[in-house]
């Protein structure tokens, strides 16, 4: 029975390194990330000239500071749900559709198949919003070099508290990422997968702004970049929907697959 176990294991193992090939070895990952940076640099770049035109920065290190305005501002937010579902959100209705996921689930199990598609949706979003911040912020260390930090010495931004904003990054990028794949897998349409994160993320926001404006933490902005709350409240609510919409994913595959 122990080597039945090691055995079994060790599929698993294999079965999930394959489902994250999958997600992330695709051309659509890597034009999500390429079309990210380009959106990220585009959004920054205003405010860099800003900051060169005002002699320096007050914010601390110019190219963090250009960092946090670019992956908050509204215009890179927005873009950022249509996307991370390019990656991995239809594989999973393709696979179905196209009984391939049979297969798979036959030969690795159907909780670890379920599992692996789950952890390498969630991981093709994540990643890809994070790989394009990293090289956001290797752009702006470049385009800022020659802007003077004219904070007061400990009272700027520091390399450190950019952590909590890649953390927020990369469950933000995984939770759209899983609710593009669950609405494929809804409406039986890999198309859904691009638009339903972009369409409830608008939803979400307007009816935030309208209803309950001093209710911040309804705003998918705020799950993103926080402003009104701390990293650890949004990273806690990513967190949270990012499991709720896993066991809603696992369910429907599951039924499908069954």
């Amino acid at each position: 029975m122990p080597g039945k176990s090691i055995r079994i294991s060790r599929l698993s193992m294999t079965a999930l390194g394959a489902a994250l090939r999958v997600s992330l070895w695709n051309p659509g990952f890597f034009c999500g990330v390429l079309l990210l940076t380009a959106v990220f640099l585009a959004a920054g770049e205003p405010y860099a000239e800003y900051l060169i035109e005002s002699g320096g920065s007050m914010e601390g290190a110019a190219w963090i500071a250009v960092f946090a305005y670019s992956v908050s501002s509204e215009q890179s937010l927005m873009f950022l749900l249509l996307v991370v579902p390019l990656a991995a959100s239809a594989e999973v209705q393709d696979e179905i559709k196209s009984r391939y996921a049979l297969f798979l689930a036959g030969r690795s199990g159907k909780k670890n198949y379920l599992a692996d598609r789950i952890i390498g949706t969630a991981c093709a979003g994540g990643f890809m919003s994070v790989l394009a911040m990293s090289a956001l912020l290797l752009a702006g260390a470049v385009r800022c070099a020659g802007i003077p930090d004219l904070s007061a010495a400990g009272e700027g931004i520091s390399a450190w508290s950019l952590i909590p904003d890649f953390l927020c990054g990369f469950l933000n990028g995984a939770l759209w990422s899983l609710i593009g794949s669950a609405a494929a897998v809804i409406a039986r349409s890999r198309y859904l997968a691009y638009a339903v994160p972009f369409v409830l993320s608008y939803v979400l926001n307007v009816f935030q702004e309208r209803y309950y404006p001093e209710l911040f933490f309804l705003s998918p902005k705020q799950w993103a970049f926080p402003s009104y709350y701390s990293a650890g409240t949004c990273i806690g609510i990513l967190l949270f929907l990012g499991l709720a919409v896993s066991a809603v994913l696992g369910r429907l595959m599951e039924r499908r697959v069954s």
